[in-house]
C-alpha cells in the first residue's frame, strides 16, 4: 500500500476517488509512518526495585507479587531477594509431581447426582457460601443423605502440581545491607541489568534467558570487593508431605492420609553434583502412571569466566538458599552446588545455566553437558544474539495487530510492553505450554511454592479471548486446542462413563499434564458448569472464523467441535413444554448444589453457550459437507432450547443466570457474570440485535456494574471505552460479532486511531484509519472467498468498493435492515478498498 497522497496537495487521491482535505498536510498511512516494533522496542523497559524477600512475580494478577519476572517460552522465572543475594527463582512448565489422588480419577454418574439432589434426606440443601454467592463446596449430595467431596475428604493433596525447579544466586557479602538496586528489563532483548553498590564495592550484573534455548547467561563484574564471590544453584527439599506427614515422611499426621499411602510418600530430596567445571542440582519426581521410571531434571551450571574458582557441592543442609516468605520452605534443607572466586581489580565472571529434563532424554546430565558445551564458544553474547533474532522476528510478526494513534509523528504509538507479552496467553502463567508435551501453568502458580492454588492449571471458564483473534494474536491462545486434543481420549471417557452419553464432555476443573487416558475429576460442582467445554472450544472457532483457513477447520477445528456437539444434544432434554432444558446446570462458580436442583436449572450460560455450539457445529458441516443428519439434529435441539431466565428492575427486564434469582455481583464472587454471556461469549446480543435486546443486555451490564467482565460487555454493544481499554481490547477498534464489520465501535468522538490487519469473522483481514471526523483510510482483505458485510463508515453517504489498482467498481448492494450495511462478493487474498464518494 503506498502513499494516499503528497504533501501540500488540497486533496488526496486514493484510485480516482476524491477526499476531502484533512487538517493537516496530506500524510503517509500510520502503518508506513511510524517507525517498526522493533526498532520502537530498543529503548522499552521494565524497570523494578529488586524486592529483598518477594518472589512472587509483578505480573497484574492474582496473587500480586513484587517481584521482576523474566520469562521465555517455557521458563517463568523472577529475580529477587537482598543486595547481597541477588536472586533467580524458576519454574519450567513441564516440571510437575505429576502422582495423582486416585479419587479424582472416579466420579458418580449422572444419575446418582440426580438421585442426590432429590433425595429426601436432602431436602431444604442450600448450596451457597454464606459469606458469598460461591458455592460452600465442590462435591456432590449423596442419596443417603449429605454433601460428599471424594477428591477433597479426607485432604485434597498438592498433586498433580508445578514445582519450583530451584535458584540461582549470586552472593555478594560486602554488598550487605546496600541499597535496593533497580533491575532494568530490555524489551528488544530481555537482558536484565542491576547495579549494587557499597561505598566503594560495586557490582554490575546482567542476566538474559534464552527465548529457546532454555539458557541462563549471568554475567557479573565486580569492583572494590577483595572478599569471595559465589554463584550457587540450589534446591530445597519438598515440603508438601508436612501437611500430612512429620519431616521425615515416616508418620502419617493427619487423620485419613495413611490409606493413602501408595501415593501420597514424600518426593525424594534433591542432590547436588559436579564435574571439572559443570556444577549441578538434581530432582527425582516419583514414578506414575505418565514416568513410570520417574520424571527429572537437572539444573547445570558451567563457568566461562574466570579460571581459577573453587566448586563446592553439599546435600540436606539448611540456610543454603535465599529464603522466601514460606517458612516450611525457608526452613527446609536442600541441596547446593556453588562456585567461589575471588575477583581481582574489574574481576570478571560469566556463567550459562540450564534446565534438562526426562521430555529431553533419559540421560539429563549428558544432554545439559552437552547443551552448556555447545553454548560456551559463543556465551553470553551468543545468548542475547539468540533473543534479539527471535524478538526481531516476533515484533515483525506483530506488525499486523497493530494500533496507531494520531496523525503526525514517527514515534511508535503502540503499546510496547502489552506487545512484549503477547506471546503467551497470561492466564497460562506467560509461557507457551503445551499440554501434548506434557506441559502446563497457570498464572497463579509463582515460583517458591510446593503446594499451588487450584492444580497448577488454568480456569476453562475464564476465556474472554475473541479479542485478541480480532487483534490478529491467534498464536496467543494456542494452549487452548492443544489442552484439548490432549485430553480428548479423556473426554471422550467422561462423556460414556459419568453421562453415559456420545462425544467428549470437558468441563470446569484441572486436567494436568499426564497420560490422558482417564479424565480427572477436580471439581464435580463447576464439572456441572457445562458452558465451560464451549468456552474452551471457542478459540478454535474463533482462529477458524476469524483467520478463515478452511484446512483448519477440516483438520482440527470441526473434529473437536463435532464431539462436543454430540454431548450437547443428547445432554439436552425436551419437555412438555417443547423446549430443550439443561438439568442440571451450574452457573459458573456460583450456587453449587441445591435440593431439586432449585438453582441448577436452565442457567443461561449453558443455554446460550449450547446454543452457539450447537449452530456453530451445523455452520461449519454444512461448509465441509459433513454430517447432515447431525447438522438438522444439531438445529433443532439450538432452535427449541428454553427461553433465558429474566428478573424485572424498575427500569425495565435484565437477563438473570436462574430464573427466580435476581443478578447481582458481590465481593469475592466470580469476576465472570453468566447473565453477559450472551454478548462476552456467545455472540449472540450484538451491535446487530433487535434494539430491545440490546437495551435489555445494556440494563443487565449496568446493573452488574462490579463485574470483571461488564466493561467489554459495554464495549461489545458499542459504549465507548475507557481510554485504557484500546490497549487490550481491540473491539474497541472493530467489531464483527454479528458477522458485520463495524469500525471503531466503541472510540470516543474525535478520536485519531488506526489499526493494520485486524481481523473479522468470515476470515477477512482489515485496515482502517480515522482522523478527529471520519475514517479517512478502509481495506478489506478476504482470505477465502466470502461475501463481506461492513457497516458504511460514511453514514447517508454513497460509496464505492474497487478491487485495489483496478478502476472498475465492484457490485456492492446496501442492507438497511439495521443501519447501513455495505454487502459485496470478495474473492480470496484480493484487496478491496471502500471509499466515499
Amino acid at each position: 500500500m503506498g502513499s494516499v497522497g503528497k504533501p501540500r496537495l488540497p486533496v488526496i487521491m486514493i484510485l480516482g476517488v476524491v477526499f476531502p482535505a484533512l487538517a493537516v498536510e496530506a500524510q503517509v498511512l500510520p502503518w508506513e509512518r511510524e517507525i517498526p516494533l522493533q526498532e520502537a522496542a530498543q529503548s522499552v523497559t521494565f524497570k523494578n526495585t529488586l524486592a529483598p524477600r518477594d518472589p512472587q512475580p509483578n505480573w497484574g494478577c492474582y496473587p500480586r507479587g513484587s517481584a521482576m519476572t523474566i520469562n521465555n517460552l517455557k521458563m517463568r522465572t523472577t529475580i529477587w531477594g537482598p543486595p547481597e543475594r541477588v536472586t533467580i527463582s524458576l519454574t519450567k512448565n513441564n516440571v510437575w509431581d505429576r502422582r495423582v489422588n486416585t479419587r479424582g480419577l472416579t466420579a458418580p454418574t449422572l444419575q446418582e447426582i440426580i438421585d442426590g439432589a432429590y433425595s429426601p434426606a436432602n431436602k431444604g440443601y442450600v448450596g451457597k457460601h454464606p459469606e458469598t454467592q460461591r458455592p460452600r463446596g465442590y462435591g456432590y449430595l449423596l442419596k443417603e443423605g449429605g454433601f460428599y467431596d471424594p477428591y477433597r475428604e479426607p485432604i485434597e493433596y498438592s498433586m498433580p502440581c508445578l514445582k519450583p525447579v530451584g535458584q540461582i544466586v549470586m552472593g555478594m557479602d560486602p554488598l550487605a545491607d546496600a541499597a535496593a538496586p533497580e533491575a532494568i528489563q530490555s524489551c528488544a532483548n530481555g537482558v536484565v541489568k542491576l547495579e549494587v553498590i557499597k561505598g566503594g564495592a560495586k557490582a554490575n550484573l546482567q542476566y538474559v534467558l534464552g527465548m529457546t534455548s532454555n539458557l541462563y547467561a549471568v554475567r557479573g563484574e565486580f569492583s572494590g570487593i577483595d572478599s569471595p564471590i559465589w554463584l550457587r544453584l540450589y534446591r530445597h527439599r519438598d515440603t508438601a508431605h508436612l501437611r500430612y506427614m512429620s519431616e521425615d515422611g515416616k508418620t502419617y499426621t493427619r487423620k485419613g492420609t495413611e490409606a493413602d499411602k501408595a501415593f501420597n510418600f514424600p518426593m525424594d530430596p534433591p542432590t547436588s553434583g559436579k564435574d571439572g567445571r559443570y556444577f549441578w542440582i538434581r530432582q527425582q519426581m516419583p514414578a506414575e502412571k505418565t514416568f513410570p521410571q520417574g520424571f527429572e531434571y537437572v539444573l547445570m551450571g558451567l563457568i566461562i569466566t574466570p579460571g581459577e574458582v573453587n566448586l563446592e557441592t553439599v546435600e540436606g543442609r539448611t540456610g543454603l538458599g535465599t529464603p522466601p516468605p514460606d517458612e516450611r520452605i525457608a526452613k527446609a534443607p536442600g541441596a547446593a552446588a556453588t562456585v567461589t572466586f575471588i575477583p581481582e581489580a574489574g574481576g570478571k565472571l560469566e556463567a550459562l545455566v540450564t534446565i534438562v529434563t526426562t521430555m529431553d532424554g533419559s540421560d539429563v546430565l549428558a544432554l545439559a553437558k552437552k547443551r552448556l558445551a555447545a553454548a560456551e564458544a559463543a556465551g553470553f553474547d551468543g545468548v542475547v544474539r539468540e533473543n534479539t533474532q527471535w524478538w526481531n522476528a516476533f515484533y515483525d510478526k506483530r506488525e499486523d495487530g497493530r494500533v496507531f494513534r494520531g496523525l503526525t509523528g514517527t514515534q511508535c504509538t503502540e503499546n510496547i510492553l502489552s506487545i512484549y507479552r503477547s506471546y503467551a496467553d497470561g492466564h497460562g502463567g506467560g509461557t507457551k505450554t503445551d499440554m501434548r508435551k506434557y506441559e502446563c501453568s497457570a498464572s497463579y502458580v509463582p515460583p517458591e511454592r510446593d503446594a499451588q492454588l487450584w492444580s497448577s492449571a488454568p480456569c476453562y471458564n475464564e476465556i474472554f479471548t475473541s479479542n485478541c483473534f480480532v487483534r490478529n494474536w491467534a498464536d496467543n491462545q494456542d494452549m487452548w486446542k492443544q489442552l484439548l486434543w490432549h485430553w480428548l481420549p479423556g473426554a471422550k471417557d467422561n462423556a460414556r462413563s459419568m453421562f453415559g452419553m456420545p462425544g467428549m464432555c470437558f468441563v470446569h476443573g484441572y486436567q494436568p499434564p499426564i497420560k490422558p487416558d482417564k479424565y480427572v475429576h477436580t471439581t464435580l460442582t463447576l464439572e456441572l458448569c457445562l458452558d465451560t467445554m464451549a468456552q474452551t472450544v471457542k478459540p478454535i472457532w474463533d482462529e477458524w472464523d476469524y483467520g478463515g483457513d478452511i484446512e483448519f477447520l477440516r483438520k482440527e477445528c470441526y473434529r473437536l467441535m463435532r464431539e462436543m456437539a454430540l454431548f450437547y444434544a443428547a445432554y439436552a432434554k425436551k419437555g412438555d413444554d417443547g423446549y430443550y432444558h439443561i438439568i442440571p446446570s451450574m452457573e459458573p462458580e456460583k450456587w453449587g448444589y441445591y435440593a431439586e436442583f432449585e438453582r441448577n436449572k436452565d442457567v443461561i450460560s449453558s443455554l446460550c453457550m449450547f446454543r452457539w455450539a450447537l449452530n456453530r457445529t451445523a455452520e461449519a458441516s454444512e461448509i465441509l459437507g459433513a454430517d447432515a443428519d447431525l447438522r438438522l439434529k444439531w438445529r433443532e435441539v439450538a432452535d427449541n432450547l428454553a427461553p433465558y431466565p429474566t428478573w424485572d428492575t424498575p427500569e425495565g427486564p435484565v437477563f438473570c443466570a436462574v430464573q427466580g434469582v435476581e443478578p447481582k455481583n458481590v465481593p469475592g464472587d466470580h469476576f465472570g457474570e453468566a447473565a453477559e454471556y450472551p454478548t462476552i461469549l456467545a455472540d449472540e446480543i450484538n451491535l446487530d440485535s433487535p434494539k430491545e435486546q440490546r437495551d435489555m443486555m445494556l440494563r443487565t451490564a449496568r446493573k452488574l456494574e462490579t463485574a470483571g467482565t461488564t466493561p467489554q460487555t459495554l464495549i461489545l454493544l458499542g459504549v465507548a471505552a475507557e481510554p485504557s481499554w484500546v490497549d487490550f481490547d481491540a473491539e474497541t477498534l472493530l467489531n464483527s460479532r454479528s458477522g458485520r464489520m463495524h469500525l471503531f465501535p466503541a472510540i470516543a468522538p474525535k478520536t485519531e486511531i488506526a489499526f493494520h490487519s485486524f481481523q473479522a469473522r468470515g476470515g477477512f483481514l482489515v485496515s482502517a484509519a480515522r482522523n478527529a471526523e471520519e475514517v479517512y483510510f478502509l481495506e478489506v482483505q478476504p482470505r477465502r472467498d466470502n461475501i463481506c458485510q461492513i457497516m458504511n463508515p460514511w453514514p447517508g453517504r454513497p460509496v464505492v468498493v474497487r478491487e485495489a489498482g483496478k478502476a472498475e467498481p465492484v457490485a456492492v448492494r446496501i442492507d438497511r435492515s439495521n443501519g447501513e450495511c455495505l454487502v459485496f462478493a470478495a474473492v480470496a487474498n484480493h484487496k478491496y478498498r471502500i471509499n466515499p464518494q
